[in-house]
């Protein structure tokens, strides 16, 4: 009897036993679950093209840095940490000489290795005129070589990288420079598969069927025309325990009633804010505000192929550039934490290496918001170019905010400056971007977030010929500075600064070659329950630690 009631006692800790244990794996299970719930986000506009060569537009390049990955990354604040690179690499010849080991369990989606022929491959089609690359020049005075090969004078293969065998990267510089290692987050310097981009020829990159991936993430149900897409874990990445989130669809938005409406019912988890928005929903718990270092600008069209435009007069440009009120602009109908700039590098990033000063507060107020003067400059202009009046187009994207920007600076150039007309021509976003690339404009709203915290970011996109610049202007003597800044100054930190501060006033105090109007800001609804959003000042967002809660 006794022995039978000892069994009864086991039998029934056994079974309490392996009911904790199935209701543990359950826990499990949820917290799994709870982890891996699919995340919603907004963009602004549709993908044109994911490929890392070819990439001119700061939705390509978000969507660039959630699926591919180069030798480093940016960590959760904004520091490049090791990636593709297994270690730091071995140095030689004074700095010049950099020996990268690419990491054994790298590999790309469909299952092949990542390897060291995959670099050697992308870099020397980045710097290939044949690919015009917007961002080629990024390794201009950089990478040995590239600047001859850029300008059509050497053979691409003759750029300063190279595998030496399936793991090894030798990577030859002109000079060491201080921003290298900021540069290898960058998607101009992600690798890419040579035997399976050959295979998709000018389908490659245009759709989830030709594509595969090396980052945290994979691109799925998606081309070039569609307004929704997701992002799916990537379970070749080297890192992917790491990568919490299951499944990331995005959908395009570009009506902030629309966003709050869909936030509101639960089909979005993070939206951008804008405006009499910001002040309606300011003291929500799941409200925030962030400054960026998007630099934003009105680019004017002086011309190309020997044809110059009326925007070519240095007089009508100072003028327009001084009839904007950015203040009220940031104020009234931006209200997210933008702030009015008045130059084009953005201040509270980038910093003197020597004294510490703030860029922006060195180089001062270059071209402010002036109507009695921009009276004159006008009166001026357009005497210089015999002409009693114009007419000028202003191109801009489709989004609400983007529609509000150009009706207001429509007012405010018309009102300040007799006898001129602003047509506004809305296109899509993609539209826009194009436009912007094949030079097809007036004028253009656009700007640049900035790829890493330097200047350099933001002024080696006008150098001349660059395939970046899309406006005509062109200046010997700004070449020389930030071509400077790029090679022979790197190695003297303040005489680089020094070169980079002038840069900037030729550009603009000198030749108003923009309208700089304002520094980007952010104000944005997220929930609680998503985790991980990293959103740098300069840079892409990064969806690698992303998580979502119940």
């Amino acid at each position: 009897m006794i022995l039978r009631k000892k069994m009864l006692a086991v039998l029934m800790l056994l079974g309490l036993l392996l009911l904790a244990a199935c209701q543990s794996k359950d826990a499990v299970n949820e917290t799994k679950k709870v982890e891996t719930s699919t995340i919603h986000l907004m963009e602004t506009g549709e993908i044109p093209g994911v490929n890392p060569t070819t990439a001119d537009n700061s939705v390509s390049f978000r969507a660039i840095n959630q699926i591919y990955e180069g030798l480093y990354r940016l960590d959760r604040d904004g520091k490049p940490e090791l990636a593709m690179a297994a270690a730091e690499p071995e140095e030689k010849n004074g700095g010049k000489t950099l020996i990268f080991k690419i990491r054994d369990d790298a590999n790309w989606s469909n299952g092949t290795p990542v390897t060291a022929a995959d670099f050697e491959y992308a870099w020397k089609k980045v710097v290939d005129p044949k690919s015009v690359a917007a961002y080629g020049p990024q390794m201009e005075e950089i990478i040995k070589n590239a600047t001859p090969i850029l300008n059509g004078k050497m053979d691409p293969d003759k750029l300063g990288v190279k595998a030496l065998d399936d793991k090894t990267l030798q990577v030859d510089l002109e000079n060491p420079v201080p921003i290298f290692k900021d540069l290898l987050t960058t998607g101009t310097f992600f690798p890419q598969n040579q035997a399976f981009v050959e295979k998709q020829g000018d389908r490659y990159a245009l759709s989830s069927d030709n594509l595969i991936s090396n980052g945290p993430f994979k691109l799925e149900n998606w081309d070039a025309t569609k307004k929704t897409w997701d992002y799916v874990k990537n379970n070749k990445y080297w890192d992917k325990k790491n990568v919490k989130a299951d499944k990331i669809n995005v959908q395009v938005v570009k009506d902030t009633n629309q966003a709050i409406n869909l936030y509101t019912t639960d089909k979005l988890d993070h939206i951008e804010l804008d405006g009499e928005f910001v002040n309606k929903y300011k003291n929500e718990p799941e409200f925030h505000k962030t400054f960026t270092g998007r630099s934003v600008y009105l680019k004017m069209n002086q011309g190309k192929d020997g044809r110059k435009t009326d925007l070519a007069n240095l007089n009508i440009r100072r003028a327009l550039a001084m009839s904007i009120d950015k203040q009220t602009m940031v104020d009234q109908l931006l209200a997210n934490g933008s702030s009015a700039l008045n130059g084009n590098v953005p201040a509270k990033i980038m910093f003197d290496p020597e004294t510490n000063k703030d860029f922006r507060t060195q180089n001062g107020d270059l071209l402010s918001y002036n109507p009695t003067e921009a009276k004159k400059y006008w009166e001026a202009g357009l005497k210089e170019i015999d002409k009693k009046d114009l007419t000028i187009a202003l191109t801009a994207g489709d989004s609400s905010l983007q529609k509000q920007q150009t009706e207001f600076m429509q007012d405010q150039l018309q009102k300040n400056l007799p006898g001129l007309k602003i047509n506004i021509k809305t296109v899509t976003q993609k539209a826009s971007f194009t436009a912007d690339v094949t030079q097809d404009y007036e004028m253009l709203l656009g700007g640049w977030s900035g790829d890493y915290s330097d200047p350099l970011t933001y002024l080696n996109l006008f150098l001349t010929d660059s395939p970046g610049n899309h406006t005509g202007f062109s200046n010997p003597e700004y070449d020389k500075l930030v071509l400077g800044a790029k090679g022979s100054l790197s190695n003297d930190p303040e005489k680089r600064w020094q070169a980079l501060l002038k840069a900037e006033q030729i550009l603009l105090k000198d030749n108003a070659a923009l309208v700089p109007l304002y520094q980007g800001g952010r104000a944005y609804m997220q929930r609680d329950t998503l985790k991980n959003y990293i959103m740098y000042p300069i840079g892409s967002e990064n969806y690698k630690w992303m998580s979502k809660n119940k």
